[in-house]
């Protein structure tokens, strides 16, 4: 028994040294470990007195060992060496705090304090790990250069893909301006309204948005003038038909064009045109983005945006109960006016020149336009707009025998705004109304005469065709017309 306790005596200084030994490593480990963190690393107390820095700290905050030992993180604050502490804000909140610093060596660290409390619940240390962001915070930096500069390609590239635009020539202000809303309004999914007359290019605006879209990539483009479809074959057309919806429909049913050009762009030209049954129609497709098929009951979900466009004036039909206003709203979310051709005559020498371009190279010719000329197309007023001068320049370019176009080539009616119509005043007539009969006879017939059609001179005189004729069968019904037939 003694034995075996005498044993026990000698074996306990054994392994207390063993215990001993191990904890040494351990705590050779650690602060290996703590001077070795590529983290900077601070202990503080409840009073923010530094106890311990590794020497990443003195990489990171500049602090030198020994000489900040028992220095205050406030005092290191307000002497500059740091704009924040993260001991200072644990000690206020008393609890975990992170903050950002700015070092008086130029780095910038993010550091997070970590509180431990004693038995009577008072902050005894706080725990800091200090993280050098200085690169990070650069490559922030370059990141958003990075990004502003892929925006400005960007733009750049837009810019390129619109000036590379054979379809559309826009030298004017105005007409950049329709085109650049276009590129904007291109990557929301809104419903357009394109406003203007005939002519003016709303289809290629429309085509314009589209390719700009992230639809271009996943659906098609289709252009429907409403138009042009009989009215008794708008509905099948447009929303399609189930197998035996009615006489002479397919056996297997038909996709209309919502379903067709799904997940692409549909183009609702002449929208003023769409009869009132079918605006109702119209309307709960947007709404719903859901269409039932002729003679089906179940709808069928779609994806498709809805451009539309009209040279009508829609807010007047809707006060006349010609056009339903909660479609006239849905499809007005964002209206783009195109100017005509008249409000923006710089494009006209352009315009001319690239269809002259394009028709000499069709017609393998090489005919070009005299300066007199262009000055002639450029003063003239073109009603029917783009198409009326496309129109133009391909027949001049077809029909001129010389390989310069003069004014000699260009009919009469486009001399009209160069050449001003001149009256003489001399009338036999004995009363004021007598007077005004024989001027305004005397006016339409020289009117017809220089511009060279009563269509053109209608638009000269700013009335429709049908009024100017209404006021020839007029005078001639009084013997004073000298309009021929």
């Amino acid at each position: 028994m003694g034995l075996a306790g005498e044993i026990s005596n000698q074996e306990l200084p054994e392994q207390l040294q063993k215990r001993i030994m191990e904890l040494e490593h351990l705590n050779r480990d650690y602060l290996g470990m703590l001077e070795n963190s590529y983290d900077g690393l601070l202990i503080a107390d409840g009073k923010s007195r530094i106890l311990y820095i590794n020497p990443s700290i003195e990489r990171i905050m500049g602090l030198k060992y020994p000489d900040s030992i028992g220095q205050t993180t406030k005092g290191l604050t307000e002497a500059g060496i740091t704009d924040a502490s993260a001991t200072l804000k644990v000690i206020e909140s008393g609890q975990k705090e992170t903050v950002v610093i700015n070092s008086i060596n130029g780095k910038i660290a993010l550091s997070t304090g970590v509180p431990s409390y004693d038995s009577n619940g008072k902050i005894h240390r706080v725990y800091c790990n200090v993280r050098d962001i200085t690169d990070l915070n650069q490559l922030k930096q370059k990141h958003q250069q990075t990004q502003v500069l892929a925006l400005k390609y960007l733009a750049e590239l837009n810019q390129l893909k619109k000036n590379n635009n054979s379809e559309i020539i826009a030298h004017s202000k105005e007409m950049r301006k329709v085109i650049d809303l276009a590129y904007r309004v291109a990557n929301v999914d809104s419903s357009v309204l394109l406003l203007g007359e005939s002519g003016v290019g709303k289809d290629l605006i429309a085509k314009i948005i589209h390719k700009a879209s992230p639809r271009n990539e996943a659906g098609l483009f289709l252009k429907i003038n409403c138009g042009a479809i009989p009215e008794n074959l708008l509905e099948s057309e447009l929303f399609g038909y189930e197998t035996g919806a009615f006489t002479g429909a397919s056996k297997e049913g038909k996709a209309g064009y919502f379903e067709f050009v799904n997940k692409g762009t549909l183009f609702l030209d002449e929208i003023g045109d769409l009869p009132k049954n079918m605006q109702v129609k119209l309307l709960n497709v947007i709404q719903d983005q859901k269409v039932t098929r002729v003679g089906g009951v179940k709808p069928r979900e779609i994806d498709v945006r809805i451009l539309a466009a009209t040279n009508k004036n829609l807010e007047e039909m809707v006060m006349r109960g010609l056009f339903r206003e909660d479609l006239y709203y849905r499809l007005n979310v964002l209206p783009i006016t195109i100017p005509p051709l008249r409000e923006r005559r710089e494009d006209i020498l352009l315009i001319a020149q690239h269809y002259a371009d394009h028709f000499n190279k069709k017609y393998n010719l090489n005919v070009k336009f005299s300066k007199e000329a262009i000055e002639i197309l450029s003063k003239y007023d073109w009603p029917g707009n783009v198409r009326e001068l496309t129109n133009l320049v391909e027949r001049l370019i077809i029909i001129a025998q010389e390989t310069v176009i003069t004014p000699e080539h260009i009919p009469p009616k486009y001399h009209s705004a160069c050449e001003p119509l001149t009256l003489e005043y001399n009338y036999q007539a004995k009363t004021l109304n007598d007077a005004m009969e024989e001027f305004e006879n005397k006016f339409i017939a020289q009117m017809i005469s220089h511009c060279g059609s009563r269509e053109e001179a209608a638009v000269q005189l700013d009335i429709s065709l049908s009024s100017l004729t209404r006021r020839i069968r007029r005078l001639r019904k009084s013997k004073l017309t000298l309009v021929n037939d």
